[in-house]
């Protein structure tokens, strides 16, 4: 058995409408679908619970490829908790972006958060990259990062 490959990375949200709006009107994802989810067993037995109602939204990046699925849970009623990166457990996703600065203030003029502005990240004394941690309307945290050199692998 092997793994093909990654498929998507997907989010618990509160709205799938408002969080529709954040990543394709600010971040630029496209809409694939909205989707209402219920009287499907299959779902029940997989995420285990009973008569699961879920709205589902898919977003791809318009070049990469790469699928965004957002869920909000209607039945069973989806529960806020704090969101921090310290949390075991806690995800995040990252973006590469041309520049982290400009989209830090498109963020702040639609009225989003960051954990802190753009940062430089220095290795060995060199500037490698510049990011941050842009905050969606659930807060859940999305780094922003602009490579000046390769960070992966070194």
């Amino acid at each position: 058995m092997a793994l093909k490959g990654c498929h998507h990375q997907g989010f618990t949200v509160s709205d799938v409408d408002r969080s529709v709006k954040y990543y394709r009107d600010l971040l630029g994802l496209e809409l694939v679908r909205i989707s209402d989810r219920s009287n499907l067993p299959s779902y029940d037995r997989m995420l285990g619970y009973e008569d699961v109602k879920l709205r589902v939204a898919i977003l791809r990046h318009p070049v990469n490829e790469f699928i965004l699925e957002l869920v909000q849970y209607v039945n069973p009623e989806g529960q806020e908790r704090p969101q921090e990166n310290r949390f075991v457990g806690a995800s995040h996703l990252a973006f590469e972006v041309d520049d982290v600065d400009v989209l830090y203030q498109i963020l702040q003029e639609a009225g989003h958060d960051a954990i802190n502005p753009p940062t430089d990240v220095i290795r060995d004394g060199k500037k490698v990259a510049r990011g941050m941690y842009a905050l969606d309307p659930d807060g859940i945290s999305i780094e922003m990062f602009q490579e000046f050199e390769d960070v992966v692998s070194k």
